[in-house]
């Protein structure tokens, strides 16, 4: 028998929860984390993610701005931008009210003042919401540049700034590229380039979210610096790091745990928004079925790009209501092994 509807969209929302946290956590937001990340931590992706489940947790989001305070020179607006694009109307207004607010004062005050003018809804709501769902009341004095996009909220805490970006391990790896070589790309192609012994442009292009002839043309640039080779005479060219420094650097002891987290996280936000969204709705079987049926054949080709194909099983195999409990069993299984 499937779990209730209820009890699933429970157990959905504290385990996205729990990966958001664990995600920023490792970044350097102060927090509490039941697991340490292994995995690369992609900002951008996960700044888009937590600004729909954000809206349940108050101290992750204001935690997550205080952080941005101090470290969104390190984030990659343009990328933030193009992201967005696929997100909802109160994903990018917050972002918009965020980049308000660094754009008065911040280490990068400039690069997020062109992101002030995103969204703005057509009437006001209240940003933040109960873990059940409901609205949490909004006071009398409310934050102005998440009000003027018409998210009613309390006031931003003014002034404060949070945890650096720790200097060693896996998951802030990227961000201390960035703050090496600046914030480019290339910090991302490097992560790919770490995490396999050589990889075709197409597929390094679909790991790191970039047009294919973008990807040719700057991995062609970084082949000039003799730290990165192309395998010669290939039919098809294939790009790795050329043993050495740069290479001890990216794989210490193993590949770079570096996952395509664009696509995960759109699915993610998907399955919260279809799952958690109706947490105080209890469907029968057969309802429940057809929802996530089609839940699963929307996501399923996002977890294919991030090489988790074989996490939800095919649904054409199991008729009617079958299918729930299923679901239930592959979306758990998933969001355990996160």
């Amino acid at each position: 028998m499937p779990t209730s509807s209820i009890g699933f969209s429970d157990h959905v929302r504290e385990r996205t929860l729990d990966l958001v946290w664990r995600q920023w956590v490792a970044v350097g937001v102060p927090g509490y984390a039941r697991n340490e990340e292994t995995r690369v931590v992609d900002p951008e992706a996960l700044l888009v993610l937590t600004m729909t489940v954000g809206r349940r947790e108050i101290r992750l989001f204001d935690e997550v701005v205080a952080w941005l305070r101090t470290n969104g020179d390190l984030i990659n607006v343009q990328r933030l931008r193009a992201l967005l694009k696929r997100s909802p109307r109160e994903s990018v207004a917050a972002v918009g009210a965020i980049a308000e607010i660094l754009g008065r004062k911040s280490a990068a005050a400039a690069k997020w003042q062109q992101l002030a003018n995103s969204g703005g809804l057509d009437r006001s709501l209240p940003f933040f919401l109960q873990r059940d769902g409901r609205p949490v009341p909004t006071p009398a004095t409310r934050d102005v540049a998440f009000a003027r996009r018409g998210l009613l909220r309390a006031p931003v805490p003014e002034g404060r700034e949070s945890g650096t970006v720790p200097r060693a391990g896996d998951a802030s790896l990227l961000l201390r590229l960035r703050a090496l070589l600046g914030v480019s790309l290339r910090c991302e192609i490097l992560c790919g380039l770490g995490a396999s012994e050589e990889v075709h442009p197409s597929r390094l292009a679909r790991l790191t979210a970039t047009a294919p002839r973008t990807m040719q043309k700057l991995l062609a640039d970084m082949e000039r610096s003799g730290y990165v080779q192309v395998r010669p005479g290939a039919r098809e060219k294939q790009y790795s790091l050329v043993p050495g420094p740069l290479a001890d650097l990216l794989r210490p002891e193993r590949p770079t745990p570096w996952r395509n987290s664009v696509p995960l996280f759109l699915a993610l936000e998907k399955i919260w928004n279809e799952i958690v969204a109706a947490d105080a709705t209890e469907f029968d079987p057969l309802e429940a079925s057809s929802r996530w049926r089609r839940l699963a054949r929307e996501v399923r080709p996002m977890l294919a790009d991030a090489d988790l194909a074989s996490a939800m099983r095919d649904d054409k195999a199991y008729r009617g209501e079958a299918y729930a409990e299923i679901f239930q069993v592959d979306l758990t299984r998933m969001m355990d092994e996160l």
